[in-house]
């Protein structure tokens, strides 16, 4: 018992960890896997973003070289020509974020402005002896890309022309410098391409669908540490806090492109799948917990139900048969005790009313009438004691006497009984016989059954009454006949209907008529020897319908298992 008593809680705490466990692995993974997916789209726009910066980075330094190999390739005196017409070409349509370019050529002063375009609208650029020469950063980077003969960057720096400006719009800017080389190798000068850091990254990204990303790009190339040059989109607060950083070519500078979301990375449902996952796991544990603690309590208690209704009902068979036991005892007993004091009774009973009957017949005329009645009452007196004792002698010969199997012809029984009935009763009844069957019985026995059954309906009538009997039978699927007796007689409540079969019973309507209680007993005994039934049903329009089972004996409805049941009886 201890043991059940646990197993329900140990098994709901088993799927409770289980279910717990699952929800942790399952909620791990969601995150997890959430995680990815955001790393991922994150990865997808910064490289998107590192794709336009580097393409407006190729576009910037492909023109700057494109108009260094115009200024190279050309002659001299037609040089300055093809590069202003080139210059011509350029505006902020075709390079934005550009501030201006500018074709420098080598002097006794070191640097003269040959000539130059404004890009960005902005006021002419100034050249020949109006220009005042290019500030410390540029210079360096002429000299770097002159010696190199390669494309040089300036450090980032504020661009003269912008030094007069205050505050967010100074930008930090950078010079793209070409060196310009003739055919024959003479070097003729330098192409400067002025470029806002600013204006450079709005132009960049503002021309894709960038929006979902802030982006910061920083010159990494001095030793000194990182310097700002621009930002995007940097009013609209981080929606994650995830940041990829990507390095961008740029000449021989080093630049960085440090990119975070702008839009969430991920859906709401995306976002909160994990923890909905969570509850719900946790909800569906606890529930299936709950709900096999109350499944096994249930069972358990149903079990513990069931095994002390099987005690109970054990304990009640065996107060049954120890009743039967009893009950089989009692009426071993009296069935003794019928026999022994029929016996007994038997003949000085009939040895009394022999000689009541001699001293009438003898006395008689001597006597007077008082003495004449005395006679005539232990006369009768006696009878009715012979009748008892027959009515005991018939109940215990009912259930020993052995079966004598024949075929009987029913309906020559009824007439038998129904003429001796008719010839001693004091009213003339009505007796009908329908068809009656040849049925396999003991003849004795079973006139006996019939003689109790119409002697009953033709008696309990009322006073003043004719008996009114039908006698009829019918037939079932399996052999049985059903022989009824049916009369109009006084009646016996539903209530009464299993009791009148008991011995000595008799009902409160039967008060005042002859009878000792053992007729119906006695048909119940002797239809049970048949393997038959016997009861009462009340009959419609008054009286009662008594009724009996016995199988057919003919060879024509017997089976193999009737064969065997006529065996038995036999």
């Amino acid at each position: 018992m201890r043991g059940r008593t646990w197993r329900g809680p140990a098994l709901a705490s088993t799927v409770l960890a289980l279910g717990l466990a699952a929800t942790g692995v399952g909620t791990v993974a969601l995150h997890s896997a959430a995680n990815d997916y955001a790393d991922a789209a994150l990865r997808v726009r910064a490289n998107a973003t590192q794709a336009a910066v580097t393409a407006a980075v190729t576009r910037y330094t492909t023109t700057a070289q494109n108009l260094a190999t115009i200024a190279g390739s050309t002659p001299a005196d037609s040089a300055l020509t093809d590069v202003e017409a080139g210059l011509a070409r350029l505006s902020r349509s075709t390079l934005p974020g550009a501030h201006d370019v500018r074709l420098v050529a080598p002097s006794a002063d070191r640097f003269t402005a040959v000539a130059g375009r404004p890009v960005d609208g902005s006021a002419p650029v100034p050249a020949g002896p109006d220009w005042s020469g290019p500030p410390p950063e540029i210079a360096a980077a002429m000299d770097t890309s002159r010696d190199s003969g390669q494309l040089a960057i300036s450090p980032p720096h504020v661009l003269p022309h912008d030094r007069a400006l205050a505050g967010a719009r100074q930008q930090l800017s950078f010079v793209i410098v070409a060196p310009v080389r003739a055919t024959d190798g003479e070097f003729r000068g330098w192409v400067l391409f002025s470029l806002r850091g600013g204006d450079f990254l709005n132009e960049a990204l503002g021309a894709g669908a960038h929006a979902a990303v802030t982006a910061r790009l920083a010159d990494v190339s001095d030793p000194a540490g990182p310097v700002d040059i621009a930002s995007w989109n940097t009013d609209t607060p981080p929606a994650d806090p995830e940041t990829v950083t990507l390095p961008v070519a740029f000449g021989q500078r080093e630049l960085l492109l440090t990119v975070r979301p702008g839009t969430p990375l991920l859906t709401e449902p995306q976002r909160h799948a994990d923890t909905v996952v969570l509850g719900c796991g946790l909800l569906l544990s606890v529930a299936m917990a709950f709900l096999i603690l109350v499944l096994i309590t249930a069972q358990e208690r149903a079990a513990g139900t069931a095994r002390r209704a099987v005690a109970d009902r054990r304990a009640d068979a065996d107060q049954l048969r120890l009743a039967q036991a009893e009950l089989r005892e009692r009426e071993a007993e009296l069935a003794g005790f019928s026999a022994l004091a029929a016996d007994k009774l038997q003949t000085p009973l009939t040895n009394v009313a022999s000689y009541a009957d001699l001293l009438l017949e003898e006395a008689g005329p001597h006597l007077d009438t008082t003495s004449q009645g005395f006679l005539e009452h232990i006369g009768r007196s006696t009878q009715r004691m012979l009748h008892v004792v027959d009515e005991l002698l018939a109940y215990s010969m009912a259930s020993e006497a052995p079966l004598r199997l024949e075929p009987v012809d029913l309906a020559q029984v009824a007439a038998e009984v129904v003429a001796a009935h008719v010839a001693v009763s004091p009213t003339m009844p009505s007796i009908d016989i329908g068809a009656l069957p040849v049925v396999t019985a003991d003849a004795t026995l079973l006139r006996q059954l019939l003689d109790h059954l119409v002697g009953n309906a033709v008696t309990y009538v009322r006073h003043g009454t004719a008996p009114r009997v039908t006698i009829g039978a019918r037939q079932d699927a399996n052999g049985w006949w059903r022989i009824e007796v049916a009369d109009r007689g006084i009646g016996i409540p539903a209530e009464h209907h299993k009791r009148v079969f008991a011995p000595f019973y008799r009902t409160p309507a039967a008060t005042g008529y002859p009878g000792t209680g053992l007729g119906l007993a006695t048909c119940q005994r002797i239809a049970g020897l048949h393997g038959g039934q016997v009861g009462v049903e009340s009959n419609l329009g008054g009286g009662s319908v008594f009724w009996f089972t016995v199988f057919d004996g003919r060879s024509d409805h017997q089976s193999g298992e009737h064969a065997a049941f006529l065996a038995h009886l036999a």
